[in-house]
């Protein structure tokens, strides 16, 4: 299958070469242009010709601005295809399953603590984030990341998953606009959390009235040198002109002593609206997309506020160097004019503006959600069923970690009841669960999913797979284990539909022990509220789950078979117990015999 991306990419390149050669040939006739200005001013200084040489350059030097602003549209045009080429590529590597251009990997919110993050993978180097992340702000990053967590679980039911679907669905037959998105957030990227914004967004108060006055009545003071110099009192005009400057110099320094800290910090606002704007500008742009994101993730007054802001920002940023500073605030109180600009803007846009930009960090979220339909071969949108028991059903389900050249599909259904699955090491066991809630999670984002059919009921997820001794917090790898199995037994006491994962069920303790243990876990995790696949080598507790007809209990095994000192896997799960082993083959062939 030959994808958007791969047919794209050579008319991406073609354009940019196209736009380089434009910028450099402008580039060049800037130059020109510069040095044609420049001799005539000279040339009219030598000749004495002044008048018609300066009119020379002075229309040399209109055309010369009018290159500079081409050649600088340009140029941003140049960088977006540049950065739009970048995600071409990344998407390409996604496609292919290479990891090593996809740099960002949400290590950051890794949490060893949480259900099920480390076991499914969700972050690190090759995870489910650095795969389909396409977000370059850290709120939208965050978002996502709170998507794959299933943060907001409580919320979580088929009517919001199935609005996300829609938006998905709908966006996934726009890969263009996804690649020119991605492109000017990562020309326009916000790599910090934007305190100043938000602080600014909480002043629920204007500036008081005693000082929205002084700012405006202070410059008429200036009318009084003015009408010194036309009255016979022009002596007296330079220590007005003082006067009035200390005046002012001594207000501002007044009122730097008041809380209005968010006009030191208007240039970082400024800068941050302005990236913000380049994302809702593309959004807004068009009316279908508009429909789609507005009012769902948005307010329709959006753009209005961040112009708004965007407009205030930049008054207050003439302020940024500190002689500027100085001269402006001498002249006029020029600080109290800026602050009450911004906190008039807080108290009419503020509180909606951080619920637009929330909003807009949802959207990405959802845009990160649609790359698992571009880049996998075979897809499809989930059913989300609304039944309360624990229901889950994948037909040619393959794990999107995995190389796509060499992944085995598998299907599962399981509807309240508990999977053991059997077999050797490096059978698939472990690939198998873990595929399984890789599912789950992306079904619960609203993405689509690498398998031709996923139905489920919306569940948590917990697992226990990646047990580790703690030295630090003196903790075996036995006490690890009861931990997590301990918080899936606490969480299956209420009635909330649960899916649990547990690899090599108590691993770490002897035979007799592991298979009373699993065996009693078996009994608490029976509920028509949960299901669950547990991977075991414990073929005791398998024997003994058989004999008892446990109506719960399902078996499942992975097999292979052997061509001299080889072992081959197929990788497909089939119904039934087995009780191969391959440990002591597998010994050998490393030499320990």
């Amino acid at each position: 299958m030959t994808s958007y991306f791969e047919v794209h990419a050579p008319e991406y390149a073609e354009a940019r070469d196209l736009i380089a050669s434009k910028n450099r040939r402008l580039g060049l006739l800037r130059l020109f242009l510069f040095f044609i200005m420049a001799g005539s001013f000279i040339t009219g200084f030598v000749t004495g010709r002044r008048l018609l040489f300066f009119a020379i350059a002075g229309v040399i030097l209109c055309i010369f601005i009018f290159v500079m602003i081409v050649h600088r549209r340009s140029i941003n045009e140049e960088m977006l295809l540049s950065k739009k080429i970048e995600a071409n590529d990344r998407y390409l590597s996604r496609i292919k399953g290479d990891f090593g251009s996809l740099n960002d990997d949400g290590a950051e919110f890794k949490d060893n603590n949480h259900a099920y993050s480390s076991d499914l993978d969700l972050f690190g180097p090759h995870s489910l984030f650095a795969l389909y992340n396409t977000s370059h702000s850290v709120l939208g990053r965050k978002a996502f990341a709170d998507r794959l967590k299933c943060k907001h679980f409580d919320t979580l039911n088929k009517e919001s998953i199935t609005g996300v679907q829609k938006t998905v669905n709908a966006l996934t037959d726009d890969p263009e606009f996804l690649l020119d998105y991605e492109a000017a957030g990562a020309l326009y990227p916000i790599d910090k959390i934007p305190e100043a914004l938000i602080r600014l967004c909480s002043k629920d108060k204007p500036l008081s009235s005693g000082l929205k006055l002084l700012w405006k009545a202070i410059p008429f003071l200036w009318l009084i040198p003015l009408i010194m110099a036309f009255t016979g009192l022009s002596k007296y005009v330079r220590i007005a002109v003082l006067l009035i400057i200390f005046i002012n110099l001594m207000i501002w320094f007044l009122v730097s002593r008041i809380d209005i800290s968010d006009i030191f910090k208007a240039g970082m606002i400024s800068r941050q609206s302005k990236a913000i704007k380049e994302r809702v500008v593309l959004l807004l742009s068009d009316p279908g997309r508009k429909s789609m994101f507005v009012p769902t993730y948005m307010s329709e007054g959006f753009y209005e506020s961040l112009q708004s802001l965007i407009n205030s920002c930049g008054i207050c940023s003439l302020r940024e160097q500190p002689i500027t500073a100085l001269i402006l605030n001498a002249v006029m109180p020029f600080d109290l004019m800026c602050a009450d600009r911004l906190f008039d803007w807080s108290v009419k846009y503020g509180n909606g503006f951080m619920n637009d930009v929330d909003g807009l960090s949802e959207v990405e979220s959802v845009m990160c959600a649609v790359v698992p339909g571009l880049i996998s071969e075979v897809s499809s949108v989930p059913h989300i069923t609304e039944q309360k028991q624990a229901y889950f059903s994948g037909t040619d389900m393959k794990h999107p970690l995995l190389d796509p050249s060499k992944a085995v599909s598998n299907s599962v259904t399981i509807d309240s009841k508990i999977a053991l699955i059997t077999g050797s090491n490096m059978s698939g066991k472990t690939t198998l669960i873990r595929t399984v809630g890789t599912m789950m999670v992306l079904a619960y984002i609203g993405a689509r999913v690498p398998a031709s059919n996923v139905t489920a009921s919306v569940m948590r997820i917990m697992t226990s797979m990646r047990i580790t001794d703690s030295l630090e917090e003196n903790m075996s790898t036995f006490k690890a284990e009861l931990i997590r199995i301990g918080s899936i037994v606490n969480a299956s006491t209420s009635d909330v539909p649960m899916m649990f994962l547990i690899d090599e069920v108590f691993r770490g303790t002897n035979s007799q022990d592991r298979t009373d243990g699993a065996e009693i876990l078996l009994k608490r995790l029976s509920a028509p509220h949960i299901s669950g696949f547990m991977t075991t080598h414990d073929y005791a507790l398998c024997d003994r789950a058989a004999e008892k007809n446990y109506d719960n209990i399902m078996f499942c095994h992975f097999s292979e078979r052997y061509e001299g000192d080889e072992v081959i896997f197929d990788y497909k799960l089939r119904d039934g117990l087995s009780h191969e082993s391959n440990a002591r083959f597998l010994m050998k062939l490393v030499g320990i015999e």
